[in-house]
């Protein structure tokens, strides 16, 4: 049963998706419909650390592209959290509430359509505990791509801002297996659109023209090329973690992403004509 709009579910946890009015009761037993899951986030109510020590040890493993809110209890209710409340920035959340006014549906989905504060970081995090960037040239230069956007375009600004020559930066990323620096800049450069997009009511042409592209058809071409989604999509669901779970799995499809050396990262994402038997 969905709760009434601004009001914690019977259940610890919940579901908290489009057009994010509510939150919806689940248990350790769900799963999402489908990969990645869209638009979605987790929120956890912690109340009692030896009670929710399963809930714990489910979220730790939740899906990828997933972000977690923990609302905390009242004050005079934190001793019985105190088996889990160290360990809790492990379970890397979006952010850690105190009860009340900030656990509202309203207040949670500002926090799911906001930008991070440290773009590059922040990005270069999540893949790193993704196993993505396992190398730490790899993650260096995959951090000043992100640190470059939105002011530079180009691979050719890029390369001098890096100092390292393009033909020298693609073959330290086909080494790794991973996608040509110029597909890590159109992503980055749509990591920022979507962030305009879910930020504010501009148009889609008004966006691209923040984030340097001609016109709007231009970056819903670009979009629905490297996450398969057009802006319409983006704005809708919200987060920035399932998008970047779009371009793995749009790479992983086009050989972007060398799909043997990264198994563990890409399998579920393979199209089925893909998959090995």
């Amino acid at each position: 049963m969905i709760a009434p709009p601004f009001s914690r579910p019977e259940s610890s946890l919940a579901l908290f998706g489009p057009p994010y009015e509510r939150f919806e009761p689940i248990d350790t037993t769900w799963r999402p419909t489908n990969l990645p899951p869209r638009g979605l986030a987790l929120v956890w109510w912690l109340a009692d650390g030896k009670g929710q020590a399963d809930e714990f040890k489910w979220l730790s493993n939740r899906p990828w592209g997933l972000p977690l809110f923990i609302v905390l209890p009242a004050p005079t209710e934190i001793p019985k959290t105190l088996p889990l409340l160290p360990h809790l920035n492990g379970l890397t959340p979006r952010a850690i509430l105190p009860g009340g006014p900030l656990a509202t549906p309203l207040h949670l989905r500002r926090l799911l359509a906001m930008a991070p504060r440290q773009f590059g970081s922040a990005i270069t995090s999540y893949l790193t505990r993704r196993q993505l960037l396992v190398r730490d040239d790899i993650r260096r230069n995959a951090r000043k791509i992100f640190d470059a956007i939105p002011e530079t375009w180009s691979v050719s600004q890029l390369s001098k801002r890096l100092y390292i020559s393009r033909r020298t930066m693609g073959r330290h990323f086909a080494a790794a297996g991973l996608p040509v620096p110029s597909h890590w800049l159109q992503f980055g450069r749509l990591l920022h659109a979507a962030f305009h997009l879910q930020g504010n009511t501009h148009s889609v042409a008004r966006v691209a023209n923040q984030v340097g592209y001609p016109d709007g058809f231009t970056l819903s071409n670009q979009m629905k090329r490297l996450i398969d989604c057009r802006p319409s999509d983006v704005r809708q669901h919200l987060g920035w973690e399932w998008i970047i779970e779009m371009w793995i799995k749009t790479e992983a499809n086009a050989g972007g992403i060398d799909s043997a050396r990264h198994r563990d990262v890409v399998y579920l994402y393979r199209d089925e004509t893909n998959r090995p038997h």
